[in-house]
């Protein structure tokens, strides 16, 4: 089975110009995330000009310094990325039904109420929700 990335390369180097990096110093700096990559200034010049792709872990390690999420660099695809280090287990099942309430009502599934107008009223108002569902 063949693995095709699309436009990885005119990507990398639009967004290592962006950066105003050379290839060298966005290579110093995944270096420094971690410096048993096999990353080159050779090799990142064959990415750009989509001679090759990167392994897994020199991808992820240019998308950090890039700024970016690994499925944006490889896919043009813009995703967010929520840090969960640090909550508890419950914690990240609570924010994971909360997003599941918030495409709800984005589909128009789950009315809100008339009196939350602003972010934290919003988030009060999911929270009591979400004690309600859980009942």
């Amino acid at each position: 089975m063949a693995f095709v990335v699309y436009d990885l390369g005119p990507r990398l180097l639009l967004l290592r110009r962006k950066k105003k990096l050379t290839q060298q110093k966005l290579v110093l700096r995944a270096k420094e995330l971690d410096p048993h990559l096999r990353l080159t200034d050779a090799a990142l010049g064959k990415y750009e000009n989509d001679c090759a792709v990167p392994r897994l872990a020199e991808a992820a390690a240019i998308a950090d310094v890039l700024g970016v999420s690994l499925d944006y660099l490889a896919s043009g695809e813009k995703s967010q990325a929520l840090s969960v280090k640090g909550l508890a287990e419950e914690q990240i099942e609570f924010l994971v039904v909360l997003i599941e309430l918030l495409r709800k009502h984005n589909r128009g599934e789950l009315p809100l109420a008339a009196e939350t107008e602003t972010l934290s009223e919003l988030a009060e108002w999911m929270a009591q929700m979400l004690v309600k569902l859980q009942k």
